[in-house]
């Protein structure tokens, strides 16, 4: 019986099942270590077999691939060339498994050469693995794409029950919004941003009668945040939660306002501490556990792929001819809702409209330039002090510099025909 050790190997966690099942040390006959623990190829074959199995399946064992004879290859439902691969080609390039000091090639064939018994041969036991250089493996439910997750299938479910049957609580025990939710928020790490002192931002509307004279109006009130009851139906806020919506530019801030071809005034918002968001422009890349790790789970191959998915489809445009966006906003008011309930300040995403990014921070008006910011009818007056209200945006933001500018048809920034500094 032939017995490798845990220095043949770069994956830690076949080290440590290596290290975990030995029984003896010796002189490993592949990587020529001494005195290490060591185990039979047997074992670890099996070992390593089974946790193969996780992720890649049999091509021709109802994988969705049909094999085109013509041109001698694998074709999926899609209609295009399946990936097809060997034991060897995963073992060495998909899960890079052998340590550089080891015969890679002797070891990975007699791994898998005898995980049939020549009894088992003969009564005609069939296992792809023991031809390592045999290209019969598919990645597990690849063919289908994302749509075969789980996670995918968690998202849809989602959407559909915050749309279409309850919004704001969770009915019959089923918890699709909080599972939905937390499995988001298991991937958030790497859009976890930090935005310093002195960034600028730019928020704009169009010139009306009521800012004809940007010398003489009151900019926190009137380039602010709207009061709380002129609040109107947003991406990530709905109707009566007034946020912060500002753009990295002034021309994005034009696009979002759908300002070409009009004049428009334009504030600059320039943060005074620094705040933590979530950066959904920000690409990112999750990798998979290893295969041979015990909590290996098939949906995070596909994790990149889902978020770069999610990403574009709560930042995607809607139909400017529907007048009530609620439907179309209600997940991603409650995702906002949501980060905003974890302490984030805000949500950067790319616009939909425009070449930049845009920001919502979860910032209101400033009651004191805006007093009637919250007009609502209390009662008792006593009870006023009690009721929360979001944070001033000026606790974080000063203006320092308004104007009015030409928006050219092309929504780029035109002549600037006044400017007020603050």
């Amino acid at each position: 019986m032939s017995y490798c050790c845990e220095e043949c190997f770069s994956n830690e966690a076949i080290k440590s099942f290596i290290r975990k099942k030995s029984s003896t040390l010796g002189e490993c006959e592949y990587c020529g270590s001494s005195e290490k623990p060591l185990i039979s190829l047997r074992t670890l074959g099996k070992h390593m077999c089974s946790c193969l199995e996780k992720a890649y399946e049999y091509v021709d064992e109802g994988t969705g691939a049909m094999y085109d004879s013509e041109d001698g290859v694998y074709l999926g439902p899609d209609g295009n060339e399946a990936t097809v691969y060997s034991v060897r080609e995963i073992l060495m390039e998909e899960e890079e498994t052998f340590s550089d000091i080891t015969n890679s090639d002797r070891l990975a064939y007699d791994l898998f050469s005898g995980l049939v018994t020549y009894e088992e041969q003969k009564d005609g036991v069939f296992n792809p693995f023991c031809d390592i250089d045999l290209q019969c493996f598919v990645i597990k439910d690849n063919l289908y794409g994302l749509a075969a997750t789980q996670i995918y299938h968690t998202w849809e479910l989602f959407k559909h029950t915050i749309k279409h049957y309850n919004r704001f609580f969770e009915i019959n025990g089923l918890e699709i919004r909080n599972k939905c939710l937390e499995n988001i928020n298991t991937y958030l790490y790497d859009f976890i941003t930090d935005i310093d002192i002195d960034t600028v931002f730019y928020r704009a509307r169009e010139q009306d009668d009521s800012i004809k004279d940007i010398s003489g109006i009151d900019p926190y009130k009137e380039m602010g945040p709207a009061p709380y009851n002129k609040a109107k139906t947003n991406r990530m806020s709905p109707a009566g939660i007034s946020y912060l919506y500002v753009a990295e530019d002034k021309n994005t801030a034009f696009s979002e306002c759908r300002l070409n071809g009009k004049r428009a005034v334009v504030a600059e918002f320039k943060l005074k501490k620094s705040l933590q968001i979530i950066d959904f422009s920000k690409s990112s890349f999750y990798r998979a556990r290893s295969i041979f790790e015990d909590d290996y789970d098939h949906d995070e191959r596909w994790i990149s792929s889902f978020l770069k998915s999610f990403v574009s489809e709560i930042t995607m445009p809607v139909d400017d001819k529907v007048e009530d966006h609620s439907y179309d906003y209600a997940a991603t008011q409650v995702i906002a809702e949501y980060l905003r309930s974890k302490s984030y300040d805000g949500i950067c995403f790319k616009s939909s409209v425009g070449e930049g990014k845009s920001y919502v921070f979860f910032y209101g008006p400033d009651i004191e330039h805006t007093p009637n910011a919250y007009p609502y009818p209390f009662g008792d007056p006593c009870l006023s002090h009690l009721l929360p209200i979001l944070q001033p945006f000026t606790e974080c933001f000063d203006l320092s510099n308004i104007e009015v500018t030409d928006v050219q048809n092309d929504g780029k920034a035109g002549k600037v025909i006044e400017t007020r500094a603050l």
